[in-house]
């Protein structure tokens, strides 16, 4: 059929219809382009279909750079020049904020997105799946591998890495046990470190292949196994020798984050599997755009609760009088402590609970945050939302991945009488449909 696109909605898709009929949604298409498509799947209010022809092009239409492009899951807005990726990934958060019922509310202080210092080989960490000796990324809505030799997303020293590793004989000795790899870059040193899901504890002799890609490859840190059902290791470097090592301090990775209003530059170390921002360029610019709209005056208490190794804790502790960093998980509160002591950061405070949790346990200890940090990972901040154990500070600035638990937890805010002073895109991914936003709101007017 022959359907003009209306707009590209959430997940990257276009929006058009056939005269008065359903919603057809499809792939790889832009705004007000007229497209022939075939219908894939029909659904009760909607239809999938495929690409067939372009009829009618966007003038923002471009050729993508990537060769695998259309058989690839990784991307999905590379047909599009950048400034169009912005156009849609802030249209599709209004829509979002439009229907969520927080239109008049939140709209208004939407500012411009943030746009990142590089749209390709900005990713500092990829995951490749493995099948059959083979490594690439499954395609589209699909469980089917499509090798890949190069990423236009990842770093060029991951991807000069990748074309060392698949071409030496020890790689192909441990991609027959492999589900997974993945290549994280350490930004200090612009070495990477590999974790090999395994399919069982490694034996010797992939031990000692282990080793002997860490001795031939100069772009290669170290090689970490993470055998399925058993606890990761060994950890395996140039100098570990092929029983590897019991710990991964070796592997750590480093990165550094200046903070201009402090005029200090931090050096923050996390494990290879640890979260971090995979594009370290716009993590800069998020740390930036997040200090300019708190305006902090220096004597503030800042909680932050899902505060990871301390990315944005500790350089906000140079310019407030005191935080109090929590998190879940024991490895991220341990690497905050440690970067904390090596920054000679004193007035940071981590511990290991919930964020509804750490929250009540800094009342009971007679804290009471001026400023409350909220870094959720996908699923959001419901359970403090929803039914907070103790009143929320009178400012919160939160930050979010994931634009439907956001507006859920906007929601849920504004219910408490907060008011949307800033809003912001954050395109923390560049060439696909992912949309990170941040808010600042206050209940007094502060």
């Amino acid at each position: 059929m022959l359907i003009t696109v209306e707009k590209i909605v959430a997940g990257g898709l276009g929006l058009g219809r056939q005269d008065n009929g359903p919603a057809v949604l499809v792939p790889g298409v832009l705004p007000a382009e007229q497209v022939r498509v075939r219908v894939r799947r029909r659904h009760r209010r909607y239809l999938e279909a495929e690409l067939r022809q372009v009829v009618i092009p966007s003038p923002q239409r471009r050729q993508p750079l990537c060769p695998g492009y259309d058989r690839c899951g990784g991307c999905n807005l590379q047909h599009a020049v950048y400034e169009a990726q912005l156009g849609i990934k802030q249209e599709i958060l209004r829509e979002l904020l439009h229907r969520s019922g927080l239109g008049d509310r939140a709209i208004p202080a939407l500012g411009p997105p943030l746009a990142a210092p590089a749209e390709f080989n900005y990713r500092q960490r990829i995951r490749l799946q493995v099948e059959q000796g083979q490594a690439g990324f499954f395609q589209a809505g699909s469980h089917r591998l499509q090798p890949v030799a190069d990423c236009l997303l990842a770093r060029p020293e991951i991807n000069a890495l990748w074309h060392d590793v698949k071409e030496h004989e020890a790689w192909r000795q441990l991609a027959r046990q492999a589900e997974a790899l993945e290549i994280n870059l350490d930004p200090l040193s612009r070495r990477a470190v590999m974790l090999l899901h395994h399919r069982r504890r490694p034996r010797p002799a992939e031990r000692q292949a282990a080793r002997r890609l860490c001795e031939d490859l100069a772009g290669l840190k170290g090689l970490a196994f993470l055998p399925a059902g058993y606890a990761a290791g060994p950890f395996i470097d140039q100098y570990s020798g092929p029983e590897g090592r019991p710990g991964p301090e070796e592997l750590q990775l480093n990165l550094t984050l200046p903070v201009e209003a402090a005029g200090r530059v931090l050096e923050l170390g996390f494990e290879p599997w640890g979260f971090s921002q995979v594009n370290e360029a716009q993590n800069r610019q998020l740390l930036a755009l997040l200090i300019d709209l708190l305006q902090p005056a220096g004597n503030e208490v800042l909680a932050d609760l899902h505060c990871g190794m301390g990315n944005f804790s500790l350089p906000l502790a140079l310019l407030v009088r005191q935080v109090h960093g929590v998190d879940l998980q024991a490895a991220a509160i341990r690497r905050a402590k440690r970067n904390a002591a090596a920054n000679g950061i004193d007035n940071c405070h981590f511990c290991r609970a919930d964020a509804r949790q750490g929250l009540a346990a800094l009342t009971a200890d007679g804290i009471r945050p001026d400023i409350l940090l909220l870094d959720p990972p996908r699923i959001g901040c419901r359970d403090l939302v929803a039914s907070p154990a103790e009143p929320l500070p009178p400012r919160i600035i939160m930050i979010s991945c994931d634009p439907a638990t956001m507006a859920r937890d906007l929601a849920g805010l504004l219910a408490m009488d907060y008011q949307v002073k800033a809003m912001r895109l954050i395109d923390m991914f560049p060439q696909t449909h992912h949309v990170e936003t941040i808010t600042l709101l206050d209940r007094d007017g502060s």
